[in-house]
């Protein structure tokens, strides 16, 4: 399975490089009993969360901060009376450098936005994914449940209907906004969501090109034809950057050391369920195909002091392949050299070190290995 947006990934935040402009946020409710006094905004600036609060009083409240770009923000309402793992109750709000207007009517959900540009493309661009939304939603709930049931045939089958949703969400929605609006203040986050986390370059450039001049300046834009680069050097076909970084006894292990053989390089981590899931079907495919010519490299975006954890986590999971880390988070140095920005990814190499797959997760990898053995 190539493409699968949600909770079957561990996501990068994306970081941002540009001059801040200021923003103030003015709120309201109407006709609205609440059920606490403290509300919470939650946005990005200066590549790092922003996590600010204020009280509500009299009905209203105000928060200013900074930007660099138009940011979708979430305003969070504490309920200190709520019960332990409930919900609390939050909406999106797309800020600007500008003086934003927020008012709440009737429920804590529902509100009119005066003052952001952004926030009204962007709750077309909501709009018009509802449907997609919905179906994902239920998609995602079934396929948690058979998971839990293990029940393989029935995953193998969501997965395949979740890509093919999840594709024509970001092509219908995502790809199709980003065409007719090239100069909306939310185009770049259209623009991020239509490229997803396995960047295509051929789909993803064109549209790159249509941006606004004053959208290109954008920080994420600007990253993001950093990581459409990347993506072109790890595209199917391609040779294989080389690396070296140290395996779990601390000796260094360099990319070329497996040329000869059929390589997957599988970049996962400890602390990522969606990697941890993954697992068995790669041990699976590891002790199918280890004497026939095929071997996996591990390599782990564990965090700094967390190497126990790493450590347990190939014990526990039985990973018997080579398993190669510098304990840097999001920050690991091949993962930045390969563009990853989300986890469980893979690639696979010929012998000689050529790209000739990317992402083969389930019965994919399975076949793919059946094929070439």
């Amino acid at each position: 399975m190539k493409i699968i947006t949600g909770s079957l990934f561990c996501l990068l935040p994306l970081l941002g490089l540009a001059q801040e402009k200021k923003f103030n946020l003015q709120g309201s409710f109407q006709r609205i009993s609440l059920p606490g006094d403290k509300l919470y905004l939650q946005y990005r600036s200066s590549g790092a969360w922003v996590r600010d609060s204020t009280m509500i009083t009299n009905g209203n409240y105000f928060f200013e901060g900074t930007l660099k770009e138009p940011e979708l923000a979430s305003l969070v309402l504490a309920n200190p009376k709520a019960a332990p793992g409930t919900r609390p109750l939050n909406v999106s709000v797309f800020l600007e450098p500008s003086d934003i207007r927020v008012l709440h009517s009737d429920t804590f959900t529902n509100i009119t936005v005066y003052g952001s540009l952004a926030h009204n493309d962007y709750q077309d661009i909501q709009q018009q994914g509802k449907t997609y939304i919905t179906r994902l939603e239920e998609m995602y709930d079934a396929y948690s449940k058979a998971r839990k049931a293990g029940d393989t045939a029935s995953l193998n089958t969501l997965e395949n209907q979740i890509e093919k949703v999840s594709a024509e969400h970001r092509a219908n929605v995502f790809g199709r906004f980003v065409k007719n609006n090239p100069a909306s203040p939310a185009a770049v986050y259209a623009l991020r969501q239509f490229a997803g986390y396995d960047i295509n370059p051929d789909e993803v450039v064109p549209l790159l090109r249509l941006l606004d001049p004053v959208l290109k300046s954008y920080p994420s834009a600007v990253e993001l034809e950093d990581k459409v680069n990347i993506a072109k050097k790890t595209a199917v076909g391609q040779m294989a950057m080389e690396f070296v970084q140290n395996d779990t006894s601390g000796n260094p292990i360099a990319l070329s050391s497996f040329r000869g053989k059929y390589l997957l390089i599988d970049f996962w981590a400890s602390w990522c369920g969606p990697c941890r899931q993954e697992n068995p079907n790669l041990v699976k495919a590891y002790d199918t195909y280890k004497d026939k010519g095929f071997t996996v490299l591990g390599v782990s975006l564990d965090r700094p002091n967390a190497r126990d954890k790493w450590i347990k986590a190939i014990k526990d999971d039985k990973l018997g392949w080579t398993q190669v880390s510098d304990l840097q988070f999001w920050d690991n140095a091949v993962a930045k050299q390969y563009g990853i920005g989300a986890i469980p990814q893979n690639l696979l190499l010929d012998p000689t070190g050529r790209i000739i797959a990317r992402n083969l997760r389930g019965n994919e990898l399975q076949e793919k290995l059946a094929e070439l053995f």
